[in-house]
């Protein structure tokens, strides 16, 4: 998703792949997308437009974002999902990066976090379909291994290691039990069939599907039919959750709401609304002076709305914005951040919280990715 030159740079690539694809002619109307989307984050993000977005939006006409975590709704169908990668450095954490990034914020931004996996095992309805960009830990005992390690034998490590995967993707889907879950990441198409414990007489069971990277001859694409929830609704907007609100009012809140009170400020209707804005300037607008970061009305409108606490207002986030300089420690990047309101959760790792600052340190030294030595994965530390 990025949207200019700038958007490039926050994008954490070798700079032989930071190059201008089609996204900004979706962004800039010159294009319209022909079929609704809905998609998470990975780990090869422009993060400097995903960051305007933590709670979701669109990112242009057509293409919608679920955020850090998510779950919305489309003719009855519940949609969940969970944005990034596992690393257990910046697992417990919050999302303390602030644009610009550095070289380090830039890995740890797509990190999935524990605040987000707690939000969503707060709910208790059914998921129809879940979204990661990380495989769930362990998912490839459900479905042929043999053929996985055939196909991608530098797997095979990991998986005697039991570490290939995420830890709390398995959480989740261990704890959410949705209809189905896809993925992507490991850049090889993979089906598995997870089996949940009965409840009475009944089976649960999560149909997981992974697919490979969009080249030729590759298997990056398969359409499945879905039965809708709700058969008779024939609208094909996407709607708000009203659990999720609920959730995200209960953990942000400026002003703590009941789900029938937020039901009442939405005005019983929870339609996303169509509210995409360009906040930077895009490729075609020859945006070479672009800001690093831009306030989204998209977010803005919707934290105010469900009272909670907006992270993207700069007068909010942060007063200074420091960084170590690297020939002080190469491993060490210390962000200095004024806050009223937010704390990083307590952690193992070195973290000095006072009443208006919080330092959150970053060890960088390995690769981010779950799978460095994977021959189609994008090695981050490439020169």
């Amino acid at each position: 998703a990025a949207r200019n030159e700038v958007d490039l740079q926050s994008m954490q690539v070798p700079i032989k792949y930071r190059k201008m694809q089609s996204f900004h002619k979706y962004y800039s109307g010159e294009k319209i997308a022909p079929i609704l989307t809905i998609f998470v984050g990975g780990n090869h993000e422009s993060s400097s437009y995903l960051w305007e977005l933590p709670f979701g939006g669109w990112v242009c006409p057509n293409i919608y974002y679920l955020g850090h975590a998510g779950i919305i709704s489309y003719k009855g169908i519940r949609i969940g999902g969970i944005s990034g990668i596992y690393n257990e450095r910046h697992y417990n954490l919050e999302h303390f990066e602030i644009p610009p990034f550095d070289n380090a914020s830039s890995r740890s931004v797509y990190h999935t976090r524990k605040v987000d996996v707690d939000k969503l095992k707060k709910t208790k309805r059914p998921i129809d379909i879940f979204f990661s960009h990380d495989w769930p830990l362990g998912i490839y005992k459900y479905g042929d291994v043999v053929e996985l390690v055939k196909r991608k034998p530098f797997f095979k490590q990991e998986i005697d290691r039991n570490q290939l995967g995420s830890p709390c993707g398995m959480e989740l889907l261990r704890y959410l039990q949705p209809s189905f879950w896809f993925a992507a990441h490991m850049h090889v198409k993979f089906p598995a069939i997870v089996t949940h414990e009965c409840k009475g007489n009944q089976m649960k069971y999560t149909k997981f599907l992974a697919l490979d990277k969009c080249l030729p001859n590759r298997d990056f694409l398969q359409i499945l039919e879905i039965i809708e929830s709700k058969p008779s609704v024939t609208d094909t907007d996407l709607s708000y959750d009203l659990e999720w609100l609920r959730v995200l009012n209960s953990t942000h809140f400026v002003e703590k709401l009941s789900e029938n009170e937020i039901a009442d400020i939405f005005g019983n209707d929870l339609k996303i609304p169509k509210n995409f804005e360009r906040t930077a300037p895009s490729l075609l607008d020859n945006a070479i002076n672009a800001a690093p970061y831009y306030e989204n009305l998209q977010t803005t409108v919707f934290c105010n709305k469900l009272r909670i606490f907006n992270p993207c207002i700069s007068k909010d986030i942060f007063h200074k914005h420091t960084v170590c300089e690297s020939n002080t420690n190469p491993d060490k990047i210390s962000i200095e951040v004024e806050r009223e309101n937010i704390k990083c959760s307590e952690t193992s790792h070195e973290l000095d919280l006072g009443n208006k600052y919080s330092q959150c340190i970053s060890l960088n030294k390995n690769s981010c990715l779950s799978n460095p030595i994977n021959p189609d994965e994008i090695g981050i530390d490439e020169i």
